[in-house]
């Protein structure tokens, strides 16, 4: 078994160029071929490039494990058809540092590229519940999304020097509030459509617009949608080896997803991230902000205020 999570800390930071990442990553699971692949949903984005790699590093895998959050179809699908194994597996869990897996959701190589991918998957049997709240009184749905909360043996007891952060989070029953929004249908599984900071009003689920984008524009290599000032929904995106952005390619998927401002370019390192290399889309949209960006687009990779990134303090 291979924690990739371990393995993209010593080959993807900021200060390594990606052909040497990619290199070093290959040779290792060239090497290796491991058969059990575990890391952060960001850690598998970033190693799409060896899908299709000659070598074969990843031809040996049989599962790979999505750790605490959804993936982008995108990826699931590209990594599934670089196995040889026939009944190679997609595994992803949502849950909490505070609560320990919740949901749990599992995939093949034939899976439709069409099928929902805010679908989560369900609830652990036996061990965690799952609920979601209204917002408004009226039921949660796609179109009314609610607040997620998970009720679990595993829930923390507190947070260190933060009780009333804790108890903030804890309601009657034992249920924490994940900070997500989304909704349950008929068959029980649960549909996580945004964190409940991002909600754009009346724009929809913004992680299901970044699937499509990265389903429809083949150089994506990351996509953040943020509000700006004004509430409209401004893309932020990456693309691989910082090339220009395929406008054709954005137009086209751009045309079947609510209305947003014209996308701006950064580079990857300059996107403030958390630990497991999750972007900080609050810190990003006040960045933009600062830097005069929120809705203007750019065609260009623009340069974001110094100070950003993986390296800033």
């Amino acid at each position: 078994m291979v924690n990739g999570a371990r393995s993209a800390g010593a080959v993807n930071g900021s200060r390594v160029n990606r052909p040497v990442w990619a290199r070093c990553s290959r040779d290792l699971f060239a090497r290796l071929t491991p058969g059990i692949w575990e890391a952060h949903p960001k850690s598998f984005m970033k190693w799409e490039v060896l899908a299709d790699d000659p070598c074969g590093p990843l031809s040996n895998v049989k599962l790979f494990s999505s750790t605490f959050d959804a993936i982008h179809p995108r990826t699931g699908h590209r990594l599934l058809r670089a196995t040889r194994r026939r009944s190679a597996v997609f595994g992803q869990l949502y849950g909490q540092s505070e609560v320990g897996p919740a949901v749990v959701r599992g995939f093949t190589r034939h899976r439709s590229p069409d099928e929902d991918g805010r679908c989560e998957g369900m609830p652990f049997p036996g061990m965690t519940g799952v609920r979601v709240v209204s917002r408004d009184g009226r039921p949660p749905s796609a179109q009314n999304p609610g607040h997620i909360e998970v009720r679990s043996d595993g829930r923390i007891v507190t947070y260190l020097g933060e009780r009333d952060r804790y108890e903030a989070q804890v309601f009657e029953g034992g249920w924490w509030r994940m900070g997500d929004i989304g909704y349950r249908p008929k068959w029980g599984c649960v549909h996580l459509l945004d964190r409940e900071v991002d909600l754009s009003e009346g724009f929809g689920s913004t992680l299901a617009a970044e699937d499509t984008l990265f389903e429809m524009v083949e150089d994506l290599t990351e996509v953040v949608i943020v509000p700006d000032g004004a509430g409209r929904a401004v893309p932020v995106v990456c693309t691989k080896d910082d090339r220009p952005l395929d406008r054709a390619a954005w137009a086209r998927a751009a045309a079947v997803l609510p209305p947003m401002a014209e996308p701006v370019q950064w580079k990857p390192a300059d996107l403030p991230q958390t630990a497991t290399t999750k972007i900080k889309r609050l810190e990003l949209a006040r960045l933009l902000a600062a830097n005069g960006q929120a809705g203007q687009g750019s065609g260009a990779a623009a340069a974001p205020p110094p100070g950003t990134g993986r390296g800033s303090r």
